[in-house]
């Protein structure tokens, strides 16, 4: 029910379906920026969709990749972009990074993302950060769960790197890696020996044990954030961009096929970006479809881009000029076959 009219879900999944048509020259040109970022972030999390034969779900992944250079106050606007794949494996990732000039991308320790540390590429294959959120919450977890004073104080040694990392946000990566070499870097030569030296004299069968391990298995990527002003410590940037698609799913349950998966991945993407530039999605939406149905030139498509939103002219021209409804209808049913959502 949309303001006291029943609209069928058929009839709504194919307006959907519409609006992604007109929209996907939009989420192309955000790919096309996120290719020319030289440093990523990357998640995934499932999308359970719908499997005629069987009569159930079967688990499908929405692959996230984000550009955020807000922690160092950088001037690329923040981007997010979904791609849904059948699987989780790591030739997803290597799939949908397919073209992408980046040397930096900031993951977890999914062994999946391995395989990019071998592909072959002009600029020479990516360079993998790991997540010390990550590492946290596992022992943030065992110091709830058993109160063992040894996730204790490692859970306070890393407070102290975010600590230095709150001080520093904003600032340019000149500044924020100086004060890393300052503060962050005794704290990490440190930390590395007093872990060695505590699994050295506990059961190595505990979890405890599999968490200290965990941690010096990736040191290599969890340290990376030394050597460079512009890594983050951590890849909450695209884990906040991802955590709507998971209640969403809670809501939705799930697609009806994997081409509604993928049709879904595009306005996800779009009101993600919104959000991140601190844009209203639906304000947005409403009247990007007006200046692409009425016209807008594709030579011109960064002008219609999430950031841009109400800073161009050119926008604002054609937003003024809105077309009647019925007539936006008629322009639509020409131009765009039938979508299924």
């Amino acid at each position: 029910m949309r303001q006291g009219i029943r609209l069928d879900r058929a009839t709504l999944g194919n307006w959907s379906g519409r609006a992604g048509f007109h929209l996907q020259p939009v989420a192309d040109r955000m790919r096309c920026h996120l290719a020319a970022a030289d440093r990523l972030f990357m998640d995934e999390t499932t999308a359970p969709v719908l499997d005629p034969g069987r009569g159930q779900t079967k688990k499908g992944y929405f692959w996230a990749i984000v550009s955020d250079d807000r922690g160092h106050s950088g001037p690329s606007p923040p981007i997010v972009l979904f791609r849904y794949a059948s699987g989780r494996s790591g030739a997803f990732a290597e799939q949908f990074l397919d073209g992408f000039t980046g040397r930096f991308l900031q993951c977890d320790a999914y062994d999946g993302y391995d395989r990019l540390i071998e592909v072959a590429r002009p600029q020479g294959p990516w360079t993998l950060v790991h997540c010390w959120s990550h590492l946290r919450r596992r022992f943030i977890k065992l110091a709830r769960n058993s109160k063992s004073p040894i996730a204790e104080a490692a859970v306070r040694q890393i407070a102290q790197l975010y600590g230095i990392e709150a001080m520093a946000r904003g600032s340019s990566p000149d500044i924020r890696l100086a004060a890393r070499k300052e503060h962050s870097l005794p704290l990490v030569e440190a930390f590395k020996p007093w872990f060695e030296k505590q699994l050295s004299m506990i059961s190595s069968g505990s979890t405890l044990a599999d968490d200290i391990r965990y941690a010096l298995n990736h040191w290599q990527g969890l340290t990376r954030f030394l050597d460079d002003g512009r890594l983050e410590l951590d890849t909450n940037s695209v884990e906040n961009a991802i955590r709507p698609i998971c209640l969403t799913r809670k809501s939705a349950l799930f697609a009806d096929h994997e081409v509604g998966a993928e049709n879904w991945a595009l306005p996800a993407s779009i009101v993600a970006t919104c959000k991140l530039n601190d844009v209203n999605p639906a304000a947005y939406i409403a009247e990007t479809l007006t200046a692409i149905i009425a016209g807008h030139p594709q030579s011109e498509i960064d002008d219609l881009m999430p950031w841009r939103f109400r800073r161009q002219a050119s926008i604002n021209r054609v937003a003024a000029k809105r077309l009647p409804l019925n007539a936006c209808i008629a322009h639509s049913k020409r131009s765009t076959p039938n979508h299924r959502v």
